[in-house]
């Protein structure tokens, strides 16, 4: 392999590596420029303080007395073996969804996972609005529910709850939930009827509300607002939706707000050219305001009008997902490797039923894509071999022809013929692995089944740094990162055991590599480190046997 093109190979790896992990979870893919589904205020031209015709102001100043006076509001609880949801009778909102199977925390004494991030604020989610009634309050009126105030769902079963708000002798307002036992998936009704004796024309809002789901959200983990329309997957810039609300017109499968381990989506089950608004409503804690906005509609005197919703709020895990279907597997989204990062997710859990360790499963896979590679590493290492050996040759000939690039580069050629060596042989079977690489790290660094997932010894949770405590805190570290620093120990020995490039300079470069790569990996998921780690071990035995067996 040419010495430049190596060197240049490796750097582009390293960037490419500092990109994904530090840059990608803030650059959302943008929709297609045939699709007009999102469009900005400035398009859309929404005042500066939206009226009632456009855009409901939402319940975020009557709400929090609300949240103060918590303890006096009515709630219903439904239990399932997944996941426990909570409704609360100002407005018929949810007020809590814990997913049982899932833990906020690393810890025993660790709570259930509650997706309902934005609770301690107020901000409910399921709130009705009438734009052009909004003095009605429905948002935080309080509605009337069924008489059994726990209902505790089996394995397999279903309930209907029905909730129901007469409103100043002139809506009926009826918001009725379907729970499942076995999926994360619900229904939400709401129906709208008009009980005065005059015609009523207006729109509904639905709105959900959302904050992050970790308060110090590492870089690879970022939440966000996101949809699945026009047959592409897209997610909003949170720094942009700062700056400018977003509208997302109809249709759309789903849209919802996610980290790479949950998601809570809302989906649209009508016909009407609705729109999707999102916003931010409170910048010191980022809650993101979602709002469904219906057409205008007519309302005769007890004349009544339904709309109907599917909600998904549970992990990102790709069975339940599929399960679910409307697209949703859709926010597993992992770029131009996802042919290649989803095969290895099911063989990563797919090892795990045997194994039942994710960090034995992590090794064996290494193992796995070690020996499909081995035959492309081991060309490529042999081809490096001989280009160490003809590079003498090389530099005469390039001293002797520097001034005549023609010549220079036909006397290369029948060198390379010569000694049947060919200068991309190392570059090219490198190149192959980098997709497999790449789909490795970015299922391992997004992979809801490795949370809080425990290896050995200090490595409880594979998705977080790997740190060991001892006894004191590190500057910006708090502990050792043993396995990082193994990590970067067997790749510098890998370095010292591969061919040499034959330049000086070059060599001090390559031998800085392992330390670059070190500090790069420092506070990435143990997962990955792991995966790096075992596959430096691996190598290094590759090339010591085949230094072995050439001098056999």
């Amino acid at each position: 392999m040419e010495k430049r093109a190596l060197l240049a190979l490796i750097l582009s790896v390293l960037v490419l590596l500092f990109w994904e992990y530090y840059f990608t979870p803030y650059q959302p893919q943008q929709p297609s420029k045939e699709s007009k589904s999102v469009e900005s205020t400035d398009q859309k031209k929404l005042p500066e303080k939206p009226s009632l015709d456009n855009f409901p102001p939402g319940d975020t100043t009557s709400i929090r007395p609300f949240t103060e006076a918590a303890p006096k509001m009515e709630k219903w609880i439904v239990k399932t073996p997944i996941y426990e949801a909570e409704i609360v009778d100002r407005g018929a909102r949810i007020s809590s969804i814990k997913l049982l199977r899932y833990r906020a925390f690393l810890g025993k004494d660790a709570p259930p996972m509650e997706l309902i991030s934005v609770q301690p604020l107020g901000y409910f989610p399921g709130s009705v609005d009438l734009l052009k009634n909004q003095k009605l309050y429905l948002a935080t009126h309080s509605y009337k529910g069924p008489s059994e105030r726990e209902i505790i769902l089996k394995d397999g079963e279903e309930r209907s709850v029905k909730f129901y708000a007469l409103v100043g002798e002139k809506v009926l307002i009826e918001k009725t939930y379907l729970w499942r036992s076995n999926t994360y998936m619900a229904d939400m009704e709401v129906r709208v009827k008009n009980i005065s004796s005059e015609p009523i024309e207006d729109r509904i809002g639905l709105s959900f509300y959302f904050m992050p789901y970790q308060k110090d959200e590492p870089s690879y983990n970022i939440s966000q607002l996101a949809y699945y329309g026009n047959k592409s997957f897209n997610a909003l810039d949170m720094k942009e939706l700062k700056k400018e609300m977003k509208t997302v017109s109809a249709p759309v499968d789903w849209i919802g707000y996610q980290n790479n381990y949950f998601l809570q989506a809302l989906i649209p089950e009508t016909d009407e050219k609705y729109q999707i608004v999102g916003r931010i409503v409170d910048d010191k804690d980022s809650v993101v305001q979602l709002v469904y906005l219906s057409e205008s509609f007519n309302l005769k005197p007890q004349e009544d009008k339904v709309w109907k919703f599917k909600f998904y709020t549970g992990p990102k895990e790709m069975s339940e997902l599929k399960k679910s279907g409307y697209k949703l597997v859709a926010s597993i989204d992992y770029g131009w490797v996802g042919f290649l990062a989803k095969p290895l997710l099911y063989l990563l859990k797919w090892l795990y039923s045997f194994t039942h360790n994710y960090g034995v499963a992590i090794i064996i896979l290494t193992i796995v894509v070690k020996l499909v590679c081995w035959p492309l590493t081991d060309k490529s290492y042999q081809s490096m071999k001989k280009m160490k050996q003809i590079q003498p040759l090389i530099n005469q000939i390039r001293e002797k022809y520097k001034d005549d690039r023609e010549k220079l580069n036909q006397e290369l050629m029948n060198l390379y013929r010569t000694y049947k060596v060919n200068p991309m042989g190392g570059c090219l079977p490198i190149l192959l692995q980098i997709p497999i690489f790449f789909a490795l790290y970015r299922m391992l660094y997004s992979a809801v089944e490795l949370r809080h997932q425990p290896f050995c010894l200090w490595i409880t949770d594979l998705t977080a740094p790997d740190r060991l405590n001892i006894g004191f805190s590190i500057p910006y570290l708090g502990g050792l990162p043993v396995l990082t620093l193994l990590m970067g120990a067997t790749m510098f020995i890998q370095q010292k055991m591969s061919p040499s490039p034959g330049d000086p300079r070059q060599e001090k470069i390559m031998l800085l590599m392992p330390i670059v790569f070190t500090v790069l990996f420092i506070n990435f998921p143990s997962g990955l480190v792991l995966y790096w780690f075992v596959n430096n071990i691996l190598s290094i035995a590759q090339q010591y046997w085949i230094e072995r067996s050439s001098k056999e």
